[in-house]
C-alpha cells in the first residue's frame, strides 16, 4: 500500500501531464492487485482478514454532496457500500462499510483524490451563460464517474490475471454481499438517496481529468442517505 500511496503522490505533483496518466494507471492496477491477492489469501483457513468493518470519512467545506459522490463511487468500485449522514456542525460523514482491506483502500483513495478533484474544479472556467457552481458540479460528477469506472475495470483485470480467477471472483462477490448485509444491519433506516441532476457543461472536462485522474457522465446516484439526515 505504501507503494500505491507514493504513486498517487507523484501523479498529483505532475497532474495533467502524460506522466500523471501512466502513474495513475499503475497505481490503480497495483491497488486492484492488492485487493485480489488479499481476497485469494482469504480462501485459506485464516478468516480474520475477512472482518467486515465501518470507516467514518468526514466531508467538510464546499461541495459536500459532490465529495460524497466521489467516496460513494470509490466504495462501489471496491466492493464496499456507503451511507451518508449530515452532522450538526455542518459537515457530513460517509460510513464506508466493507471488508477491512477494501475499506482501507477506499479510505486511502478518498483522501488522495478529494483534494485533486476540488482543486481541479476550482480552476474550471465555464462558458458564457453557465454559472461557475453548475459547471464545477458537472465537472466533479464526471470526475467521480470515471474514477469509479476505471477502478472497476482495474479490479476486473486483476481478477482475470490472478492465479485463481474463479476463486478471487467468488470471494469478491461475497465481500460485496456481506457489505450489503452489514449496511442493512447497522443502518436499518437508511434509504437510497435521490438522483442528483447536474448540468452537462463540465462532464467531459471531468472525464478528461479522469484519464489523468478521472472522467464522467450526466447523473451520479451517490451513496445511501440515512433517514432524517
Amino acid at each position: 500500500m505504501d507503494r500505491v500511496r507514493k504513486l498517487f503522490a507523484k501523479a498529483e505533483s505532475v497532474a495533467g501531464t502524460p506522466e500523471a496518466d501512466v502513474l495513475l494507471e499503475r497505481a490503480y492496477a497495483l491497488l486492484a492487485k492488492y485487493g485480489v491477492d488479499e481476497a485469494l489469501a482469504r480462501t485459506g483457513p485464516d478468516t480474520t482478514a475477512a472482518e467486515v468493518t465501518v470507516l467514518d470519512h468526514v466531508v467538510s467545506g464546499s461541495y459536500q454532496p459532490d465529495q460524497v459522490g466521489l467516496v460513494a463511487a470509490l466504495a462501489s468500485a471496491m466492493h464496499c457500500r456507503a451511507v451518508t449522514a449530515v452532522r450538526g456542525d455542518n459537515t457530513r460523514v460517509v460510513h464506508i462499510v466493507g471488508v477491512r482491506r477494501h475499506v482501507e483502500r477506499v479510505g486511502m483513495l478518498a483522501g488522495a483524490l478529494t483534494g485533486v478533484m476540488l482543486a481541479a474544479a476550482a480552476r474550471q472556467r465555464p462558458a458564457p451563460g453557465v454559472s461557475a457552481v453548475t459547471h464545477r458540479k458537472s465537472f466533479m460528477t464526471g470526475f467521480a464517474f470515471e474514477v469509479g469506472r476505471r477502478l472497476e475495470a482495474a479490479e476486473r483485470g486483476a481478477v482475470a490475471e490472478s492465479r485463481d480467477a474463479a476463486g478471487a471472483g467468488i470471494v469478491l462477490r461475497s465481500d460485496a454481499q456481506r457489505a450489503d448485509a452489514e449496511l442493512r444491519r447497522r443502518f436499518p433506516t437508511a434509504v437510497r438517496g435521490s438522483r442528483r441532476r447536474v448540468g452537462m457543461s463540465g462532464i467531459e472536462e471531468g472525464r478528461r481529468l479522469g484519464g489523468s485522474v478521472d472522467l464522467g457522465q450526466r447523473r451520479f446516484a451517490g451513496g445511501r442517505r440515512q433517514l432524517g439526515a
